[in-house]
C-alpha cells in the first residue's frame, strides 16, 4: 500500500510539473549604476540582455571612466540567478552575478585589469528601461530633455540630469552640472511664468478724445 501511495504521489508531481508554465526568458534592457565598495566614483551602466535556453547574450555599455561598450562573452541564467562576463578594451574584465527579474537586475560585480592587476568590486541595482516606446517618448525620458507638465517635473528631470553626469573629472562634472542647472532654470521659468492680467485702467476707451465739445 505504501508503494502504491508513493507511486500516486510521483504521478501527481510529474503532472504538476508538466502543467506548470515555463519561465519567461529575459529580453530586457537594464540601466543603473555600479556602486564600488571603495570611494571610487559611481559608474553608469546599461545592459541589453537576451536569454535563449538559459544562455545570456547582449551588449554592455559603461560610462566614465570606461566609456566603452562590449558584447557579453559568457552568460547564464539559472532559476533567476544570472552570471555574465565581458571584456572591455583594452584588457578590463567585468563579472556580474545576482538576481535577474524582468523588472530588475541586482547583485555584485568585479572589475579586474590584466594590465596593472587592479581590481574593483561592489554592488549594482539596475532597473528595467522601457525602450519599446516611440522616439519622442525616449527623448522625453532622457536626463537632458526638458520636461513638460509642471515645476515638479523640472525638479525630477534636474535630479536625473545630475545623476547622469560623469564623476571623477572635475571639469567634465562641472560642465555637466552647469548645463543641468541652466536647463532647470529655463524649465522652471517656463512653468512658473503666468500671463499677467491686462490692466484696463491704462487703456483709453475707444472713443476717448472724440467726445463732443460742451455747449456754450
Amino acid at each position: 500500500m505504501l508503494v502504491s501511495l508513493l507511486y500516486r504521489l510521483a504521478l501527481l508531481l510529474l503532472a504538476g510539473l508538466a502543467c506548470s508554465p515555463a519561465l519567461a526568458e529575459l529580453d530586457e534592457t537594464y540601466q543603473g549604476l555600479l556602486t564600488p565598495e571603495s570611494f571610487e566614483a559611481l559608474v553608469p551602466i546599461t545592459i541589453q540582455l537576451k536569454e535563449q535556453g538559459g544562455r545570456l547574450t547582449g551588449t554592455v555599455t559603461m560610462g566614465s571612466p570606461f566609456q566603452a561598450s562590449a558584447p557579453i562573452v559568457a552568460g547564464e541564467n539559472k532559476y533567476g540567478q544570472c552570471t555574465l562576463r565581458l571584456i572591455l578594451p583594452p584588457s578590463v574584465t567585468l563579472r556580474m552575478s545576482g538576481s535577474c527579474q524582468a523588472s530588475m537586475f541586482e547583485g555584485r560585480y568585479t572589475i579586474s585589469s590584466a594590465k596593472d592587476n587592479n581590481r574593483s568590486k561592489g554592488t549594482f541595482r539596475l532597473m528595467r528601461k522601457d525602450v519599446k516606446g516611440s522616439d519622442e517618448d525616449k527623448n522625453a525620458h532622457s536626463p537632458f530633455a526638458p520636461p513638460t507638465g509642471s515645476v515638479t517635473d523640472c525638479i525630477k528631470a534636474n535630479t536625473r540630469c545630475l545623476l547622469a553626469c560623469p564623476q571623477g573629472d572635475y571639469n567634465t562634472e562641472f560642465l555637466c552640472s552647469n548645463r543641468c542647472r541652466h536647463k532647470y532654470q529655463a524649465c522652471k521659468a517656463k512653468f512658473s511664468a503666468t500671463p499677467s492680467p491686462r490692466s484696463f485702467g491704462s487703456i483709453a476707451p475707444p472713443d476717448a478724445g472724440m467726445l463732443p465739445a460742451p455747449s456754450r
